[in-house]
C-alpha cells in the first residue's frame, strides 16, 4: 500500500473509521500498563475523545446503512438460504443500533430529558446480536467454501485460479471469525452484570481485544486494496480502461467463472 493508496483509505468514512478505532483501543491498552497514573490518565482521556469521535462520525450513518439495507435486499447474491435468512437479520440489529445510539447520545449530553443507560443497553444488546450472527455467517461460508474446495479436488488444473480464490475467501472468512469473536466478548462485557462474563473483563482485556479486531479489520481492509488494485491493472492491460473506479469495482465483482467451475466441478464430482 503506497501514499496514494493510504490517501484514498483515509478519505472514506469506513477507513477513517477504522484507524480512529485501532488508535482509540491501542491507547486503552498502553493506558493499562503504564506506571505513571498520569500518563494512565492521558492516554484514557485520548481513548475516550478518540471513541466520542466515532459516535460522532455515526450520527451520519443512518442513511448510508438504509441504503445498503434496500441494496442487500433479501440477499439473492448468497450462496444458500441459511446465509440469506442471517444476512437480513443482521442488518435489522445495524439498522436499529443507530437510532437507538442517537437517542442514547442525545441523553448524555441532556438534549432529550430520558436516562441513557437503558438506551445504551439497547445499542449494545443489537451490538452484540450483529455479532453474534456474523460470527454464524462467517462459520457457515467457510463450511460452504470447504465443500466447494472439496468439489474442485481431482479436477483438471483449470480450476487452479478458482482453488486460489477459494482458498483466500476462506482465508476472509476465517479472519472475520476471529474478529467477530473478539468483539463479541467486549459486546457481551459491556452488557448489564449478571449475563454471562458481564463487567468481569479488565481495562487490559478490553484494550486489547479491541486492538486486535481492529488490526484484523484493517488487514482485510488491505487485503481488498490489494486485490482492487491488482484486478485493476489486470483490467487496463487486458481490455480497454475502465472510465472510472465504479466500474473497475463492477469488473471485480463478477464472479461468472467462478460459479461455473463450480458447477463443473460439481457436476463431476457426484457423477
Amino acid at each position: 500500500m503506497d501514499i496514494d493508496d493510504m490517501s484514498k483509505f483515509l478519505g472514506t468514512h469506513n477507513g477513517r473509521d477504522k484507524v480512529i478505532r485501532t488508535l482509540s483501543y491501542a491507547t486503552k491498552l498502553a493506558a493499562a500498563f503504564v506506571s505513571s497514573e498520569e500518563t494512565a490518565r492521558k492516554l484514557d482521556s485520548i481513548s475516550g475523545q478518540l471513541s466520542a469521535c466515532r459516535t460522532i462520525l455515526r450520527l451520519f450513518d443512518d442513511i448510508p446503512m438504509l441504503n445498503y439495507t434496500l441494496t442487500y435486499g433479501l440477499g439473492k447474491e448468497e450462496p444458500d438460504k441459511l446465509t440469506r435468512i442471517i444476512g437480513i437479520l443482521i442488518n435489522a440489529a445495524d439498522q436499529l443500533y443507530f437510532p437507538l445510539e442517537h437517542v442514547a447520545w442525545a441523553s448524555d449530553h441532556r438534549i432529550v430529558s430520558l436516562r441513557s443507560t437503558s438506551w445504551w443497553t439497547a445499542c449494545t444488546v443489537c451490538w452484540a446480536v450483529s455479532l453474534y450472527l456474523s460470527f454464524i455467517k462467517a462459520l457457515r461460508c467457510m463450511h460452504i467454501l470447504q465443500y466447494q474446495r472439496s468439489c474442485l479436488n481431482g479436477t483438471d488444473s483449470d480450476a487452479n485460479a478458482v482453488m486460489t480464490q477459494l482458498v483466500t475467501q476462506q482465508r476472509h472468512q476465517l479472519l472475520t471469525v476471529l474478529r467477530c469473536g473478539g468483539d463479541l466478548a467486549q459486546a457481551v462485557n459491556c452488557l448489564p452484570g449478571g449475563f454471562l462474563w458481564a463487567g468481569k473483563l479488565q481495562k487490559w482485556h478490553c484494550g486489547a481485544l479491541g486492538t486486535i479486531t481492529s488490526i484484523i479489520s484493517l488487514y482485510q481492509s488491505y487485503q481488498r486494496i490489494v486485490a482492487y488494485n491488482i484486478h485493476y491493472q489486470s483490467v487496463s492491460k487486458n481490455s480497454r480502461k475502465p472510465k472510472d473506479k465504479i466500474e473497475a469495482m463492477f469488473c471485480l465483482s463478477n464472479y461468472s467463472l467462478l460459479y461455473q467451475r463450480l458447477t463443473e466441478a460439481w457436476v463431476s464430482h457426484i457423477s
